[in-house]
């Protein structure tokens, strides 16, 4: 038999002491529940559409991970932890058993079962559906109802990654009633979906703002707040003043190349952790000018990342010569073993001169224009493709960047239509080192719907990434991670630029403990969320 959840026991993950690891401190704070009126909450932007599978966003996330769980969640050490299912336990190396808390109902009190589960899954592993997250789930075989309370998951092959698929958004369970009846419009204002988290959604304005208040038939501790409203406010000053002002408690994914004028307010704190996210270039490797590695090599040697990260995030974050940061392998190589590894690799550093030279060897010596479509509501897309078309400018590369507002941008990359190049900002949906690579660089995921923007197709990688999805062992797991990176790196499959870390803005008259990486992911208000 194998156990997961970081090898703990099956029955562990039903005593108290796992719940208090989903919930920080929130249980020690349930007797002051709903003791707050309402948090103002603001983020850069918010979606058309409430409705994860068709709006994958950090955003939509931020809002939906109160809404909405999955079977299991993120603990605050990012372990996994039970959520909508109290125990679990992996039978064999290809099949999965998750039974459902007594007492977990939806916030209309209708209670969750295993057909909600299975239309859940399905609805991401049905093709007619359009789910943007539809790769989470390329591995399963079949869903079914094993018990009144019990849903079992077999897969077509091992993968280990699946394990953590129930505790992100991948895995935010939908109401089957609700799906049947309402799939063309569901996350719509007329439509809001329903969950089984801390809060219900009760007003909705696509683009603009969404309201939520508590959701009396939640299973979990009451949530701290009777009401949460987030407003969208794209402009960073904006933001910045409205906080100043006191006309918002908080906001999330705050500048860091703007730090400094937020630690200046008298009645803000600002709080950072790793955020093991990434920006990198897509280079389309199937069409040209693109598909000449010469040409991805300039661009690569054409980007001053080490300055990027001194101009736009303060030294808060690093230079990424691959796409996975050192602490993505947490469980598998110690961060100094893989820093060393990293630096055995050709990291395309800041220089004009190998850039030409590299341009001069191409099929377009004379250079080339393009265009790439950026989102002016992330705190650093304009700005770092503003600084890079300056110096692709130099070796006689013509770069228009195109502004878009996030919705806009995202759907462009999302149809894999004329690619050509284009920037991509992710944060991780769990922490493993094979999530990354397999994302951007399986053959499979370079089709319509996916994330693999490159249209990167290499028989060896996609074998190798095999290995490191199936395989459990950690040495052979690193083995072929390492081979898959040296291979990527030479082929320039994608170009990363860096690694940044993440930031929040918080008033004085609250705390907040549980900030991590996954606040996008998880039900940040219960991880913590105080007053002061």
């Amino acid at each position: 038999m194998f156990e997961t959840t970081s090898r703990r026991s099956f029955l562990a993950l039903a005593s108290a002491a796992a719940t208090t690891a989903m919930f920080g401190t929130a249980l020690k704070t349930a007797s002051a529940a709903g003791e707050i009126e309402e948090i103002k909450w603001a983020l850069p932007a918010l979606p058309d559409k409430l409705f994860v599978p068709h709006a994958w966003q950090t955003y939509t996330g931020a809002i939906m991970s109160l809404v909405q769980e999955g079977l299991l969640a993120f603990g605050n050490d990012l372990a996994l932890v039970p959520a909508v299912s109290d125990t679990w336990k992996q039978v064999d190396e290809t099949t999965y058993t998750y039974h459902i808390r007594d007492g977990a109902k939806f916030s209309d009190g209708s209670p969750v079962t295993p057909d909600d589960v299975i239309a859940t899954m399905k609805l991401h592993s049905t093709p007619d559906w359009g789910s943007q997250l539809a790769p989470f789930y390329s591995s399963v075989d079949t869903i079914t109802a094993s018990g009144p309370s019990e849903v079992t998951v077999k897969l077509k092959s091992p993968n280990v990654q699946f394990q953590f698929t129930t505790a992100h958004m991948a895995g935010f369970i939908h109401k089957k009633a609700q799906l049947d009846a309402h799939m063309k419009d569901i996350g719509t204002p007329q439509v809001l979906p329903i969950g089984t988290g801390p809060y219900k959604l009760v007003e909705f304005a696509p683009a603009d703002h969404a309201i939520m208040e508590v959701n009396e038939n939640y299973w979990g501790p009451k949530p701290p707040a009777k009401r949460i409203s987030f407003q969208a406010i794209a402009d960073r000053q904006t933001r910045l003043l409205a906080m100043q002002n006191g006309d918002i408690d908080g906001t999330f994914d705050i500048a860091i190349s703007d730090i400094d004028q937020w630690k200046q307010l008298s009645n803000v704190k600002v709080i950072t952790a790793p955020s093991l996210g990434f920006y990198c270039l897509t280079l389309d490797n199937t069409t040209a000018p693109f598909d000449d590695v010469h040409v991805r090599r300039a661009i690569a040697y054409s980007i001053d990342r080490a300055g990027l990260v001194q101009a736009l995030l303060k030294g808060n974050g690093e230079p990424a010569w691959v796409i996975d940061s050192p602490s993505m392998w947490a469980g598998i190589l110690p961060a100094d073993h893989v820093k060393s590894f990293y630096n055995s690799l050709d990291n395309y550093g800041f220089d004009l001169a190998k850039a030409k030279a590299e341009l001069k060897m191409s099929k377009h010596p004379d250079g080339f224009e393009m265009s790439v479509p950026t989102s002016k509501d992330d705190p650093y897309m304009v700005n770092m493709m503003q600084s890079v078309a300056e110096n692709l400018k130099q070796i006689g590369i013509t770069m228009k960047v195109q502004e878009l507002d996030s919705n806009q941008w995202l759907a462009g990359y999302f149809r894999h239509e004329n690619l050509g190049v284009q920037i991509m900002a992710y944060f991780p949906d769990f922490p493993d080192p094979s999530n990354y690579p397999y994302l951007f660089y399986f053959s499979a995921n370079a089709v319509k719907d996916n994330m693999n923007g490159s249209n990167y197709k290499n028989p060896a990688v996609d074998k190798l990434l095999d290995t490191a999805t199936q395989q459990s062992d950690p040495k052979i797991r690193a083995d072929a991670l390492k081979q898959i990176f040296k291979i990527t790196n030479d082929d320039v499959a994608l170009v990363p630029i860096f690694w940044p870390a993440t930031a929040m803005a918080l008033s004085t008259k609250y705390n907040f403990t549980g900030f991590n990486a996954f606040w996008s992911n998880t039900p940040w208000v219960l991880r913590g969320f105080t007053q002061a």
